[in-house]
Parts: C-alpha cells; structure tokens; sequence
C-alpha cells in the first residue's frame, strides 16, 4: 500500500488525540463509516478528512497487516515510531479482525467512503450487496471461460460473461443516472434524427462500398487472397452478432473490458447513457435500444464483424507463411480479447484497425478536428450540451471524408511522408512499414481508377457541385440535388459513393470547370469542389463557416429580426430532435404533391406533419407548374437523396447557356420580389388576382421561351447574345400579363 502524505498540522492534531489516550484504533475501528469521516474531518478538514477514512478502510480490509501500518506509519515521524503508544497501537492492529467491504453484514461496518472512493459512486450497504451478487455472477462467467474471451469455440461462455458484465453495467449506470437535458439533447434528440428507414439505408450502402475497397485494398497490399481458415472466421461472426444482439457489446472493436461498446457511440462518438428512473431516461432508453442498437448498430456490427474476422484470417495466414495449422492457432489467438503472443496481439490490433476503417468508426484526423470542435461547445455549455444540438453527427462524416481524400489521392503524399520518416529511422524494410505504406498506395489508387471509371459514363451536365445562387431557378427546374451526379433519370447525392464521393466530385470539377491541364489540376485539388477543399465541409469547421457567413450577410439586421430568426431556428431544431424522422417521410410519402410553407417556421412543421400538410398551398414553378413529390417508396427509403430529373427541352438550353456563359439566369419571382412594380400591381388588382397573375406569367414565360427557341435567328447568334435574349423575355413576359390586368404602373409622388 503506497503511503500518502498528510499536512503536518493535520497529522499533528490526530497523534495528539490519539496519543492523549482519549481515542484509540479500536474505536476508530468500530465506528461507521460516516461517524469516523466526521471524526477525521473535525480535526483536519472536509478534503483531507474524507482522504484520511478512505485510506483507514483501505487498511481495515487489507488482507496485509502492513496496510495499517502504513496509515500509521503516514502519520509517525521515524522518532515517534520509537515511543511506546506506536508499539501500543502496532500491537492492537495486529489483534483487529480482517472485514470483507463487499459483504457488510450491518451498516455499521460498511465502509462507506472507501466503497465510494473506488467505485467512484456514492452507494448504500444494500446497494453494495447487490454489487456484490453482480460481481460474483460475473466471476463465475469468468471461471468458466478461463483466458478464451473472444475465442468463438467457446460461444456460450462468452455470451454468459458479457450478459453477467452488462448486468453489471447497467445497474452502476443506474445508480448515477445523467440529467435529463442531457438525456434529451444527447440521446433523444439525436436518435429522433437518426429514427427513419433511410438513415440506415444509406449507412448499411456506404458500409458495403467501403467494406468492398478495404477488403480489395487488403489482399492487394498483402499480396494474399488466402486465408487460415473461412469456417471459424464465419464462427467468429456469428459470435460477435449474437453477443451483440443480447448485450450490446461488440467485440470485434472492443479494445479492453474498460470500453463499454455503447450502441450509439460508434453513431455519436461521446454518449450519454439514459440507465435510471423517469419517463425521459424510458424514452432514451427506447431510443438507445431500437434507433442505435438496432437500426444503426446491428448493420455496423455486422461489417465490423466480417472485416475483423477477414483481416485476422488474412494476417494470420501470412503471418504463418502459408502454414493453415499454425495460421488457425494465431487466428484463435488474435480474436481473444487480451492475446498470449506478440503475433496474436498485431494481428488483433490490425483487425480493430481494419473493422474500424470499414465502418467509418476510426479516429481519423477529421474526425478529431470535429470531435474537438464539438466538445468545446459542450463543455461550455454543460447539460445543455450545445454541441451537441449544433453539431448532432461527426465523427460518420468526418470519416467519411478523410478516407475519401484518401482515395482521391492524398494517400500517396501520406505514403512519400511515411517513406521519408522511415529512412530516417532506418525501418524501410520494416513489415509494419511496408503494410501501412502499401495500404495508402492501394487506396489511392483504387480510388482513383474508380472514381474515372464512373467519371468517364456521365456527361457535364449530369453534375451538379455546391450550392450556386446563380442557378438557383435553374437547378430547381431541373430537380436536382448539390453534389449530385445524374444516372438515367435520377439525381443521385454523391453521399451513395462512400469513398469515391471525393474523387468523383473532384473530377467532375476538374472538367466541367477546367479548360486546359492546369486549370484541370487546379480544380481538382483547389477548386471549390476539390480534395483540398473537402476540409472546410468537416462538421464544425462547416458550422463555424456558415455561422460567420451568414452573420456577415445579414449584418445590419434589426434586433427583433435577429431575436425572430434565432427563435425561429430553435423552434425548428426542437421540432426535428422531438418527433421521429419517419414521420417527415410518412408526410411526403403520403402526399403527391410538394407544399409551399411561406417562409415560416410554423409552415416547416406543418410540412413534416401526415394530414396537416396536405392544407398548405401547392409549390409551383417558376413556369407555374405544380412540383410532384417523389414516389412514396423513394421518400421513405432515400429521402433528399433521390429525385427526379425534371429537365426538358427547355430547361436544358437555358441550362446549357448559363453554364457556356458562365453567368446565372434568373426570372423574376413574385414571391420574394420587392419590385414597387408587382407591389402595386397587388395592391391594386388584390391578392387573388396576383396569385392568377404569377401563375399566368409563368405559362407565358414558358411559351416566349418555347417560340424563341424554335426562332432562327436565335440559333444562329452567340451564347452571349441567347444569355440578353432570354433575360429579355422576363420583361415581356410581365409586361404581357399586366396588359392582360389592364395595369399599368403609376409613379409615386
């Protein structure tokens, strides 16, 4: 027991004490926990009092005599270890009877602090029995399993032990339960996000396109498409599949016992359990078990489990130099959590490494940029946990697009700056080295022939980057999503590639806005779709962006404007973390049409509502033609992520103008025009008239642009010249429409 030092004026009043013959071991001994804490405390203070008790029941339990010597010994200086109260006091440690804290058989000799100096909790004796029973079921577990946890011969042991842990788990959990804002905003919150059918969709096909290229990356780097043995690699995963689905633990990216192996923490990163009692912490309960475990973890484990058990069964033939017998011996030993061999414990480190990778779950420079950003914020804000609120996803995201810059070619700089630092070292024929290196060059690479492979099947127009206000009209007619790439009649995001994302993007960039080699490379590495400039959409860095953007474009706002408009997005945001998002998808599922919500708030939830959006007017437009929504089945399984091309005749030469050009086209909207013009018309003519109107104008819009295109002489000009003819049927057309009213415009006096 480490001896520990005591202030000289408090170990002086307590050998006074003692030495005066008024107070003694024995009493100290026989007291409770809260009676001798007071003691302590009386003659020292609350801090060093507290100390003083545990290290005493420290001592009482000991099943060394020594141990109470050193609490003596931490109290006497060398020369008073000499006089006869030290030999007095040695003499009555050494007749006390040995006490076992986890079986208290009264409260009176439950040795409170020490309990709670350890466990870190404040309990009960009563609660400690309970502890107690816990604790034994789980050491019986542990008898039976011996050192195999984590070998899938013996599946059942392991099951039993990590039921006895999580049992454990739960119950600690419960006796110090988390506020319930921090309930609501962590786990509830998030989860009501998370809480739709396309939300795992899109995860179990992200998983899938990235589990294909890792694994591809792993025999290519390896030079090895043999394993020890495929029967106990699928043994080992339906074992950690099933220890999952009753515990909740995943073995496969479990790194010691101390990792909990929460189910939304592989989601969220930092978790907040919602174990203990009151509605709230039912409802993050619900939402722990059905929105992470099932619908987000289940698939992940799924993944996990399979690239853990493909790299251990790869690495292990390899490393048995193509001996199966041994290869299986160290396979067995890699999926132990706590390995026997140095081999077994490379092998299992490179497995977590590879299960993480393939799900997106590893620490990745991204993912700690955002992760940090977003525990700033929650520190700051404590319960609140405004990071959270702000920031509900990062580290999937973040992930996301680090292996994607990866895959677009940032691998190979990684692979020269390894090679360098190698050298150095003198480890270039290191296998670590050579295996990490191998790997970057693989995925580069991978990426890259991908990325042109599909690249060379779409045209220019079938992308559409970030967002352009300069063809905004334009991208709405043709119905097309940011970051989209467009296969046969469907706008699909970029976020179904996974990996390839950021180098198909990157490309695309590079031809649709660059015209020589230079500008080519200059897109694709710096352009505003390019590699480099992945970094500013991490979660956090993007957040702080928009923020610092918007604040300086509406920098002469009015405070009751600003007051609205905050208002007005934490009555949205509230809205999104209280209801599921199935619910939005079951609204416009069920609706054919696409609404118009006015601009407001109220009108946003009203759209998200089944029954009550179908009350709000129908979205049209700029041609005055109804928006559809997408079939139901498209709705509910991709959301946003899948639309329509809308694109016709038309749109497509006004489209293709703009983009010749360079420059935006934009007709006049009446909605959100603040032409004096419109204004009067309104007033004059009345509200419904204007309604008419706006949708006449489209029509005649649509008709001018139709005769026009069809007109020689339109064809026969430069794109230029098609860029002045087309703004100028905006005029005509408005002008048409005002006749067709009998209005006409009167200055104000």
């Amino acid at each position: 027991m480490a001896i520990f030092c005591v202030p000289k004026f408090a170990a002086e009043k307590i050998k006074n004490i003692m030495s005066s013959g008024k107070f003694d071991i024995k009493k100290l001994y026989n007291m409770s926990s809260k009676e001798r804490n007071e003691f302590f405390t009386k003659h020292t203070d609350s801090d060093i009092g507290n100390l003083l008790n545990v290290k005493f029941e420290e001592a009482m339990i000991s099943k060394q005599k020594t141990a109470m010597q050193d609490f003596v010994n931490s109290i006497m200086s060398p020369k008073e270890k000499t006089k006869l109260v030290y030999k007095s006091m040695m003499d009555k440690i050494n007749n006390l009877n040995e006490t076992g804290v986890l079986s208290p058989k009264s409260e009176k000799v439950f040795l409170q602090d020490l309990v709670t100096d350890k466990l870190g909790i404040n309990v009960s004796a009563a609660e400690v029995i309970k502890i107690s029973e816990k604790a034994k079921k789980i050491q019986e577990a542990q008898k039976k399993l011996g050192d195999d946890l984590g070998n899938p011969e013996k599946m059942q042991e392991n099951i039993d032990f990590f039921e006895a842990k999580k049992e454990m788990d739960d119950y600690l959990l419960s006796l110090t339960p988390a506020s319930n804002l921090r309930i609501l905003t962590g786990t509830i919150g998030r989860g009501m996000m998370l809480f739709s059918i396309k939300s795992p969709l899109l995860n179990i096909g992200s998983n899938i396109e990235v589990g294909l290229t890792e694994a591809m990356s792993r025999r290519i780097a390896n030079l090895n498409i043999r394993g020890a043995d495929n029967k106990l690699s699928i043994d080992y995963i339906k074992m950690v599949n099933k220890i999952y689905q009753k515990t909740g633990f995943d073995l496969s990216r479990m790194t010691s016992l101390k990792d909990t192996g929460a189910s939304g923490e592989r989601v969220l990163g930092e978790t907040i359990h919602a174990k203990g009692p009151g509605g709230i912490r039912k409802a993050g309960q619900f939402v722990e078990d059905i929105v992470f475990k099932q619908l987000m973890g289940a698939p992940d484990v799924a993944f996990s489990s399979a690239h853990f058990a493909d790299s251990v069964n790869l690495n292990s033939m390899k490393l048995a130099k193509g001996d199966a017998v041994k290869g299986r011996k160290l396979m067995l030993d890699s999926m132990k959590l706590e390995p026997t061999t140095v081999e077994g414990e490379i092998i299992r480190a490179q497995g977590i490494l590879d299960a993480q990778k393939a799900t997106w779950t590893n620490k990745s420079w991204a993912s700690r940029v955002s992760e940090g950003i977003r525990k700033v914020i929650n520190d700051v804000s404590g319960d609140l946990r405004l990071g959270d609120w702000f920031m509900p996803f990062v580290k999937t995201p973040a992930n996301v697009i680090a292996t994607g810059m990866d895959y677009a070619g940032m691998g190979i700089p990684k692979a020269l700056v390894k090679t360098v630092q190698a050298i150095k070292a003198g480890e270039l024929k290191d296998p670590e080295f050579i295996k990490s290196v191998s790997r970057d060059l693989v995925r580069s690479g991978i990426g890259l022939t991908g990325a042109f492979i599909i690249t060379q099947q779409l045209k220019d127009e079938d992308f559409v980057g970030a967002y352009d206000p300069a063809r905004y009209q334009i991208e709405k007619l043709r119905n097309t999503n940011y970051n989209a790439v467009k296969i046969g009649d469907k706008w699909i995001s970029l976020d179904w590639f996974g990996p390839l994302s950021v180098p198909i993007g990157a490309m695309m960039y590079a031809r649709k806005y660059g015209s020589t080699p230079g500008e080519n490379t200059f897109q694709y590495a710096l352009g505003s779709g390019g590699v480099f400039q992945q970094f500013w959409n991490l979660p956090g860095v993007s957040d702080t962006y928009d923020v610092v953007k918007s604040e300086i474009y509406k920098k002469n706002q009015t405070l009751d404007e600003m007051t609205t408009e905050v208002m007005d997005y934490a009555l949205s945001q509230a809205y999104s973390r209280l209801v599921p998002s199935f619910l939005t998808d079951i609204a416009k599922a069920t609706d054919t049409k696409e609404r118009e919500t006015g601009g407001t708030v109220i009108g946003q939830i009203m759209a998200k509502i089944p029954g009550v959006r179908e009350t709000l007017p129908e979205k049209k437009t700029i041609f005055g033609e109804t928006i559809e929504t997408e079939p139901a089945w498209s709705s509910i399984l991709f959301g946003g992520r899948v639309k329509t091309s809308k694109e016709t005749d038309i749109i497509k030469e006004i489209s293709d103008i703009s983009t010749s050009t360079g420059k935006g086209i934009t007709f006049t909207d009446w909605d959100k025009s603040i032409s004096k013009t419109l204004a009067q018309f309104k007033e004059k003519r009345g509200v419904k008239n204007y309604e008419k109107a706006k949708i006449q104008y489209g029509q005649e819009l649509q008709r001018l642009l139709k005769e026009t295109f069809r007109d020689k002489e339109y064809k026969r000009v430069s794109d230029d010249e098609k860029l002045k003819i087309i703004n100028g049927l905006d005029s005509i057309a408005i002008d048409n429409i005002f006749d067709r009213y009998h209005f006409k415009y009167k200055k104000e006096k």
